[in-house]
This record gives structure tokens, sequence and C-alpha cells, in this order.
């Protein structure tokens, strides 16, 4: 009796895990395919945007390409708009076998896709304030850097919208989208190469900080102009704009200088990491409340945190959250492009993205030059600061919603700001590997 037991046993387990199989398949299938609710989709998203960035991880070991691009490849593939035509082409072909009528829908929820994406991008500008010291932020050298980078990409970009028939407004617009920077993409790949010491980093991140202040002063510039803001003068919301940055950017330091003395009269424990934690989204949500960026806020408190006798320990434990979001936030920045509005406006998308990126590479590598950066050097500044990514999309957004740009002028501005943010980590990657090169020899 006991080996016959024995025999089936086995038999059994085969038997269970082939059905669990087989239900693993079904489950998966209706999840792509099929009518799920929504609270019990976002299980499915999130398992399968980590899923990817495994995917993507293993894709970097084999290619030895950059992260953040792979991700980004990844998170295009998996757009609407690249699923739709890959179906439409599939079905095109006539195959043997039937295929649903309709792509898989995978990330029903974008809610939870920003979400995840913004703490990406939170943790991952924290972490980089946390190796950088406030005095080395707001030199003049990147002043220099940062002005060059909004000026001459504005005028370009002004000149060009109107000398291609576009509106006054949708003009402006475009200039307003060109003067962004998206400094995500940049610090990633440079965190990667274990760059961020360098003085060309330091110069790329401080310039960036100060672009984002500069870009909402040209922002608000546009928007008062192009006759949104109800007959109000263009000087109060600037100065106003100004002011708040200004106050935000000294209060923040000094108020933080004494939480740090709080959190350093005694050693690390869980409360004081989830004190830390909350100090770290408040400074991001102060910053987004009045309209400077969260990624901002977060740098700052990087920063401030910088100071902490117990820096080593913030960074470990942070560590994990750093492994979680900051992929989905490049997936992300994938899922947006637009693939029809890149096919439909292929041209105006691909003269706005060069320009783009000649603009930064000319006015900041030139400014890097006069900081007295070697040639290479000053390259990678303006390449770093080539990327338009979310930045621009916030500018583009709020021309579609204040109705002054129609959805086409969005499409365009929107595919070049990701176009940019794509082109970028292989031309970096390439600048950087020079780099290393000529120091070796």
């Amino acid at each position: 009796m006991k080996e016959t037991i024995k025999k089936i046993s086995p038999l059994v387990g085969l038997l269970v895990l082939g059905i669990f199989i087989l239900l693993t398949i079904s489950v998966v299938r209706t999840s792509l395919f099929g009518e799920v609710e929504g609270e019990k989709h976002i299980y499915f998203e999130i398992v399968f945007l980590l899923l990817l960035a495994v995917a993507g991880e293993l894709v970097v070991v084999y290619t030895k390409q950059p992260s953040v691009m792979i991700l980004m490849i990844l998170g295009l593939f998996m757009s609407p708009s690249f699923l739709h035509l890959s179906w439409d082409f599939l079905h095109s072909l006539n195959l043997p076998f039937n295929i649903p009528s309709e792509p898989p829908d995978i990330l029903r929820l974008e809610t939870i896709l920003v979400v995840f994406a913004q703490l990406g991008a939170v943790i991952l500008l924290f972490k980089v304030g946390m190796h950088n010291k406030i005095e080395r932020i707001f030199a003049f050298d990147n002043l220099i850097v940062a002005i060059a980078g909004i000026i001459l990409p504005f005028a370009v970009g002004y000149l060009y919208a109107t000398y291609a028939g576009g509106s006054f407004a949708y003009s402006m617009f475009v200039a307003a989208a060109l003067t962004a920077t998206s400094v995500g993409v940049t610090v990633a790949i440079l965190k990667e190469f274990k760059l961020l010491n360098e003085r060309f980093a330091e110069i790329i991140i401080g310039a960036a900080v100060l672009d984002d202040i500069l870009g909402l002063l040209v922002l608000s510039l546009v928007i008062n102009i192009t006759g949104t803001s109800g007959g109000e003068s263009i000087i109060t919301p600037l100065l106003l704009t100004l002011i708040t940055a200004v106050v935000f950017l000294l209060g923040s330091v000094l108020a933080g200088n004494y939480f740090v003395k709080y959190l350093d009269r005694k050693e690390m424990s869980p409360k004081r990491f989830m004190l830390i934690l909350a100090f770290v989204l408040f400074y991001a949500y102060f910053a987004e409340f009045i309209k400077l960026s969260a990624i901002v806020g977060a740098f700052m408190a990087g920063i401030i945190l910088n100071k902490s006798k117990h820096h080593d320990d913030i960074e470990e434990k942070t560590y994990g959250l750093e492994m979680l979001f900051m992929p989905i936030f490049f997936i992300s920045l994938g899922t947006l492009m637009d693939v029809n509005a890149l096919v439909t406006f292929l041209i105006p998308i691909l003269i706005l993205s060069f320009l783009a990126i000649l603009t930064k590479v000319v006015g900041c590598g030139v400014a890097a030059i006069f900081a007295k950066l070697k040639s290479l050097e000053a390259a990678i500044v303006g390449f770093g600061m080539s990327p338009r990514g979310e930045v621009a999309l916030i500018v583009a957004s709020i021309g579609l919603t204040t109705k002054i740009l129609n959805a086409s002028e969005y499409s365009i501005i929107a595919t070049m700001a990701l176009l940019t943010t794509l082109v970028t980590p292989p031309i970096l990657q390439a600048l950087i590997t020079r780099r290393e090169k000529e120091n070796v020899g």
C-alpha cells in the first residue's frame, strides 16, 4: 500500500503543477486581453513593469548599452501606438492561427504608471543630491551654462517655428519647450559610469537645477504673452515666480539644517528613516506645489541630507527604493512615445529634434569651454543638457489644455521631447568612453 502511494504522489504533484501552469497561462491571457477590474489589474501591471525592468537589466548585460536607453526602448515597445501598429501588421500577414482582434491592454491604469514614474524621478534626483554640496550647485559657471542653454534654444526655436508657418502662440511654445532640460536620463548615465563627482557632471547638474528656475520664468512669460493670463501684466507673475523660487531654495536649506541637527542627535532607527522619507517627499511636494518641480525639491533634500552623519545609512536604506522606482521612470518615458505622430510629422519632428540638440550643445558647450572645461567634456555638458523629456512634455501639455496648441502641434513638441531623450544616451556613452580612453592614454 505504501509503495502504491509513493508511486501515485509524484503523479498527483505533476498533475497539480500542470493544472497550475494552465491556470497561470489563463490568468495572464485574461489580464492582457480580457476584462479585469481596475483594482485587481493594478497588481498585474506592477508585476509586469518589474519583470520588464529585470528583462532590461539582462539586455544591458549582454548588449553593454546604457540601461536608461534599453529601458526606454522597452517602454516604446509597450506603448499603445506601437502595439496597435504591430497588431495591424500581424493581421495583415494572414497567419494560420488566430490572434486576438485587439492588441494587449497592458497598462490600463495610467495613474499607477505616472505615480511610479514620478517617484522614480524623485528618488533618482534625491540620490544625486546626496552626492553634491550646495555651494557647487549655485556656482557662477553653472549659471553661465544655464543662461546659454536658455537663450539660444529659445531664439532658434521661435525663429524655426515662425519660418515653418507656425502661429505666434505655437512658435512661443516651441521656443519654451526647447529651453527645457530633463536631466534625469543624463544623471542616470553619469551615475552608471561613476562620474557624478567629476567637475563636468557637477556643472550639468547645477546648470539643470538653475535651468528649471529660468525655464519657469520663460514659461510664465510665454503664457502671459500668448494671452492666457486674463490681461494681467507680464512682470508681476515673472517676479512672483522668481521670488517664490529663491525663497524656497534658501528657506529649504535653512530649515533643512535644523532637521539634520535633530536627525544626528541619535543613531539611525526605523523611526528616523521614516522621517527622512517624509522629509524628502515633503520637499518634493513643496516644490511641485509652488510650480517649481518635484525633482528640484527632492534634489534639495538630498543636498541637505548630504551633511548628515547618517549619510551612508541613508544611501544603503534607499537603495531598494531606487531599484524599484527608477526603472519604471525610464520605461514610462518610452510608453509616452507616439509612433503615429513620428510617422505623420516625421520631417518637422526630426528638424525640431536636431535643433533642440544642436542649440544645447552649442549654447551650453561653448559656455562650458569658457568655464575652462576641455572640448570633449564641454561636448558631454552640451549633450547632457539636451534631453527635454517630461519637462518639455509639461510645457506642451499646458499649451494643449489651455487650447493654445492643437493636437498636431502638441504631438510634434511631445515627440521631439521624447526623441531627444531617447537619442542622448548612446551619444553620451560614446563621448564618455572616448574621454576614458584619452585619460588612460
